[in-house]
């Protein structure tokens, strides 16, 4: 049973090897593996754009950016967006910055932004902007922040899945804690 763990552990720290940083956990808890921005935006950008209808009107949600903050322990995440109505048919466009922490769902094996809140929103049409009122502006940024929140930012395998103790973002980076 033994040799079993003893072997399945090589072979996943092996695969996180090859794909990611991996350093002793504090207190020796497990080992703590470092997931490249690069391979969590890939798995981001797979799941947009999307468009959302909403009561004030359409919504559409491109291609959101992740970026780890030096120094901190929130990951930032700017994307674009346009946002057309019946008043506004050909769409005022626009970006928004977030931060967030990461969260895991077991169920899954996904990591998720958690609790995303709204850094900034920029209206690029100015000669648009007028007709976004306060309400309409914050009802984008939070449909977008709720939007994002939804989609997975990486998945971990089946065989890791059983072993991760912690989820993180640490000096920039997401992190999971792997241990027994």
């Amino acid at each position: 049973m033994i040799r079993i763990i003893q072997w399945t552990l090589a072979s996943i720290f092996t695969l996180f090897i090859l794909t990611a940083c991996v350093n002793v956990a504090p207190g020796g808890q497990g080992y703590t593996i470092a997931i490249p921005m690069q391979t969590i935006n890939s798995t981001v950008g797979s799941n947009f754009p999307q468009n959302q209808k909403t009561s004030y009107g359409t919504l559409t949600i491109n291609k959101p950016n992740i970026l780890g903050q030096q120094g901190g322990n929130k990951l930032g995440l700017g994307t674009s967006f346009s946002f057309a109505n019946m008043f506004i048919p050909n769409g005022i466009k626009g970006a928004v910055s977030l931060s967030s922490g990461v969260r895991y769902n077991a169920s899954d094996r996904g990591l998720y932004l958690a609790n995303p809140m709204i850094d900034n929103i920029e209206v690029h049409n100015f000669a648009l902007s007028k007709y976004l009122t306060p309400e309409i502006k914050n009802m984008i940024g939070q449909l977008i922040a709720k939007e994002v929140a939804r989609r997975p930012i990486y998945h971990i395998n089946n065989m890791g899945a059983s072993l991760v103790k912690g989820i993180g973002v640490e000096n920039g980076n997401v992190v999971v804690t792997l241990g027994l």
